[in-house]
């Protein structure tokens, strides 16, 4: 049976409330600390996903319908392109806090509540559990191949980088370090195979 784990690698925690900063870009750079680089819903890593430039301020409840909540900070989200297109204006309730009706609609990532529907399996991809996970996954397009990229691209880069000091260590004791190269070398090709996979994907 495949093991699944939340989507959410750490969940992100909201630090302002209200209206503090009346821009995006002032917002930004605040959501980037409090969600950790990471986006909302997909938790993609922003150096493997663009960087923080490409990055944009995601509205939960809708600006163009809810308009008093542009720069309310309890509103933000820190979002990749393609989730934030995919959302767009689509809101279920017809005020800013009904954001799920039944089976429908869209969970703020702050929340416990998220990893209750969607989870990731041991391959990296992202899955739905529940019916409302079931309609999130497909109005986000969550089942996008880039997802399941980053997230194996920072798993790799992690493990590489403990690679490269064990064989460090090593070398100043005058180990032999043959056994962690092959592995380092294997890793950095698997690294950059998911580079070219997304290259792909974005191309």
């Amino acid at each position: 049976m495949c093991k699944l784990m939340d989507v959410k690698i750490d969940k992100p925690k909201r630090f302002y409330s209200g209206v503090r900063w009346r821009t995006n870009s002032s917002n930004k750079k605040r959501l980037a600390i409090d969600f950790k680089n990471r986006y909302a819903y997909c938790d993609d890593l922003d150096k493997h996903g663009g960087g923080y430039r490409s990055y944009h301020v995601e509205h939960f409840a809708p600006k163009d319908k809810f308009p008093e909540l542009e720069y309310n900070y309890d509103n933000l989200l820190y979002s990749c392109q393609y989730c934030n297109i995919l959302k767009s204006n689509k809101w279920i309730g017809n005020t800013h806090n009904v954001s799920v009706i039944g089976n429908e609609g869209f969970i703020d990532l702050c929340e416990d509540e998220y990893c209750k529907h969607l989870k990731r399996d041991e391959a990296g991809k992202i899955v739905f559990i529940t019916e409302l996970g079931r309609y999130m996954y497909n109005e986000l397009q969550l089942y996008l191949n880039r997802h399941k990229c980053i997230y194996n691209l920072e798993r790799i880069s992690l493990k590489l980088e403990e690679i490269k000091q064990e064989i460090e260590t090593k070398k100043q004791k005058g180990e032999n370090t043959d056994f962690l190269e092959e592995i380092k070398n294997e890793l950095s090709n698997t690294f950059y195979d998911y580079y070219g996979i997304l290259a792909d994907e974005n191309g």
